[in-house]
């Protein structure tokens, strides 16, 4: 009996080693969301809106795309400014007509300075050395409050960056509804 269970375990047999190698490779896509800043002064909406409403009423934005509850919006003149900082493109989401995210693309390492300022300065200083991750030359931020989420992507390379900010509560919603669309 004992022949038979250890020529049995004997191709299971892993040595703790590749056990914790297994398990840091499976925690690797979580780093970001753990090593998230807590927003001081959650803003409940971003870029003039209140997570959850309407943004059909915004006299300064135009309806761009719609599929089935999925409705995306931009503003009539560019370019788009977030306080003082000029940004390439601004699209914003809501879903069943309830605002839940907000999309700008930048270029340049001088714009990524500029908006981690801002953040940091209406958000709470992250702390950079858990709340950034560099792979080779991109990095990401994030701020998380109980109802706003903030993230920060930059690919140095490029010198792209991405800011999306979105209601905590519609995310799943707005995740929700691309899934369905992508069949």
């Amino acid at each position: 009996m004992t022949m038979r269970l250890q020529s049995f375990a004997g191709p299971y047999h892993t040595s703790s080693l590749g056990i914790i190698f297994i398990i840091c490779f499976c925690l690797l896509p979580w780093t970001p969301v753990l090593s998230a800043t807590s927003i001081e002064n959650d803003p409940k909406g971003f870029f003039g809106s209140l997570w959850g409403h309407s943004l059909q009423d915004r006299s300064d934005l135009k309806a761009i795309d719609s599929i089935d509850s999925l409705h995306i919006y931009t503003i009539k003149c560019a370019p788009p400014l977030l306080e003082s900082i000029e940004m390439e493109s601004v699209k914003l989401y809501t879903v069943d007509g309830k605002y839940a995210r907000a999309l700008f693309h930048y270029q340049g390492e001088a714009i990524h300075n500029a908006i981690l300022q801002y953040l940091r300065n209406e958000f709470g200083k992250n702390n950079e050395r858990y709340g950034s991750m560099i792979r080779g030359l991109s990095q990401q931020y994030t701020w998380r409050g109980p109802e706003t989420e903030i993230t920060v992507t930059y690919h140095g390379f490029r010198e792209r960056g991405t800011l999306t900010v979105e209601g905590r509560i519609y995310a799943p919603l707005f995740l929700d509804t691309l899934s369905e669309n992508s069949y």
